[in-house]
């Protein structure tokens, strides 16, 4: 049986896993980290992701643990709502714990083909066109097919691209988790000048929340600390937004970055998924749903096609397309999202102002309505 080996275990890479099992793969997984786990933030896993799950038969243990946005606002920093949309589709709109998905799906998976611990360092091609992996612990091992799986700083990217640092885009961005007093099905975006917050509903009561400012790459919120800056920016900002800093245990920040899309995803019988191959900026939630979609895609490829060039090929020339698609706008939306310049910001905000619903829904379709387990390969 060919054995296949997925270098990372987050989102992308237990998918990737599930769906090569399920279409009859030996695989096995390795994550750098001694564990297998996922930050305390929240993740959006929208129609077009959970009709993967519902292919593979989880999607129930997907949506055990989640909250539905069923009333999306976008609001001013005064409260003043500019748009409500309803997402009215045939599977729900979804968010949730990063680590209630992770363990939902480490569930479908055997412990024996998880390797946690286990840093890669190095891969070649044999000449048989295998790979072999050697690992940061001393562990050498071969497999007939690499998928780096393994994020914006992918090792297996850089061997096979070369392609440096990820770009910055301009500002960070701080996330949490808080209990806060909404309808469960609420969520929104609020728009300030060169500042915003997003608060989505994840399970009883607990909502997920991230927030921008314009800054510089890494900028450190020393010395008044993260919580009296955060405080500091947003509290005027309408409720609950000021409370959400103080009933948040923990706060995570990060720089805004991504990478121009560029083609060349595999090389061999190496192949990239997820943010290793089309990071994206988090602000249309797609960049986990894009992983998923990827992950079952290349699956099907290689199930069709088996471990050849081909599959290889005809896996990037369907996702490269959607991916370089949802990176040009997910860079857009955060790009008018932050600005600063009060008459731009005005003007940004009228112009959500006066469209309506409907147009609103429309563009969610583009990404909510498409299906991946349907695209012929």
């Amino acid at each position: 049986m060919k054995r296949i080996a997925v270098i990372g275990g987050g989102i992308g890479g237990l998918t990737a896993a599930i769906s090569l099992r399920s279409f009859g793969f030996a695989c096995d997984v390795y994550e750098r980290s001694p564990e297998f786990r996922e930050v305390g933030a929240a993740i959006s896993v929208w129609p077009n992701a959970l009709r993967v799950y519902r292919q593979l038969n989880m999607l129930d243990s997907v949506l055990e643990k989640c909250g539905e946005l069923k009333e999306a606002y976008i609001k001013t920093s005064s409260g003043k709502i500019l748009t409500r949309t309803r997402p009215a589709y045939e599977l729900p709109a979804v968010c949730m714990h990063r680590a209630d998905l992770l363990n939902a799906l480490l569930q479908q998976l055997p412990s024996e083909n998880l390797h946690a611990g286990h840093e890669l360092q190095h891969f070649k091609t044999n000449n048989d066109n295998t790979i072999a992996l050697r690992f940061k612990n001393g562990r050498e091992t071969t497999y007939d097919l690499l998928i780096g799986a393994d994020g914006i700083n992918s090792v297996v990217r850089q061997q096979l691209l070369g392609d440096g640092e990820p770009v910055f885009r301009g500002y960070n961005i701080w996330r949490g988790i808080a209990e806060l007093p909404l309808s469960q099905g609420y969520g929104s975006e609020t728009l300030g000048r060169g500042n915003r917050i997003g608060i989505v509903p994840i399970r009883d009561g607990l909502f997920g929340w991230w927030a921008t400012a314009n800054e510089a790459l890494g900028q450190t919120d020393e010395p008044e600390g993260t919580l009296l800056k955060l405080k500091r920016i947003f509290s005027d900002w309408h409720d609950p937004i000021p409370q959400l800093f103080d009933s948040s245990p923990q706060i995570i920040k990060n720089s805004l970055v991504d990478r121009v899309p560029r083609r060349g995803w595999s090389k061999g019988n190496a192949v990239l998924i997820g943010d290793a191959a089309h990071p994206t900026t988090p602000n249309l939630g797609q960049g986990a749903c894009v992983a998923i979609e990827g992950a079952y895609l290349l699956s099907r490829c290689l199930a069709k096609y088996g471990i050849s060039a081909q599959a290889l090929s005809t896996y990037e020339a369907l996702h490269f397309p959607r991916t370089k698609y949802i990176n040009k706008n997910s860079l857009l939306v955060g790009q008018l999202g932050q600005w600063q310049n009060p008459v731009a910001a005005s003007l940004r905000n009228l112009i959500f102002y006066l469209q309506p619903e409907k147009a609103s829904l429309k563009i969610l379709d583009k990404y909510f309505n498409y299906d991946v387990t349907q695209i012929p390969v």
